[in-house]
């Protein structure tokens, strides 16, 4: 699916996408999350059986705060970093939630390939983008114009489900967003206040 984009006489624009890296990290985060929480009543997608994966144990939210955090950096310098092979390409970075022997090498072959039959279908990354809708992203781009008079553009990358585990990820110009955020309606003043202070560098 393309860049969702619009642009007014202002100059202003925003772009919209999923990125299959940092949403292949909030897949391997519920799986993590849902192993230490296995008697909750709504675990998380998704929900699959990943005891022979080799999900590191012990430093796994240490590590997932750091990969996270560098993944986003990557994101956020370079709008060509994300594509359909990156989880091979930067195979290095995100092999780290795992751990270095061959159970590792399995569980993160394994949960690129569930990922991926997930991501790549209609139900994916599509399904994702399609939750920013246009009317949603009119509204959106309309409230932030308003207070924003600079030719240049905010790059928002959504996610499926919230970053429990890491921390914000704002960065000047650019935001990740998980969908809740844009779909239930009183998260909205919130979403609008963080992209604002995105478009004003206060991050």
């Amino acid at each position: 699916m393309p860049d969702i984009e619009e642009e007014y006489q202002s100059g202003f624009e925003m772009e919209v996408n999923a990125p299959y890296s940092l949403n292949y990290l909030i897949t391997i985060q519920n799986i993590y999350l849902n192993s230490k929480n296995k008697d909750a009543e709504r675990p998380l997608f998704p929900y699959v059986d990943s005891s022979t994966w080799g999900i590191l144990e012990g430093e796994f939210e240490e590590t997932f705060a750091e990969v996270w955090k560098a993944s986003v950096e990557k994101n956020s310098r370079d709008h060509m970093y994300d594509h359909n092979g990156i989880l091979q390409f930067d195979k290095e970075l995100y092999q780290k939630l795992f751990k270095k022997n061959e159970s590792g090498s399995f569980g993160y072959s394994e949960s690129v390939k569930s990922f991926l039959a997930w991501w790549n279908g209609l139900h994916g990354k599509i399904a994702i983008e399609g939750v920013f809708d246009h009317d949603k992203m009119e509204k959106v781009y309309k409230e932030l114009s308003a207070s924003i008079e600079t030719n240049k553009r905010l790059r928002i990358h959504l996610i499926y489900d919230n970053p429990v585990l890491a921390a914000r990820s704002e960065r000047s110009w650019y935001a990740v967003v998980a969908i809740g955020d844009v779909f239930i309606p009183k998260k909205r003043p919130e979403l609008l206040s963080n992209l604002l202070m995105c478009c004003k560098g206060i991050v």
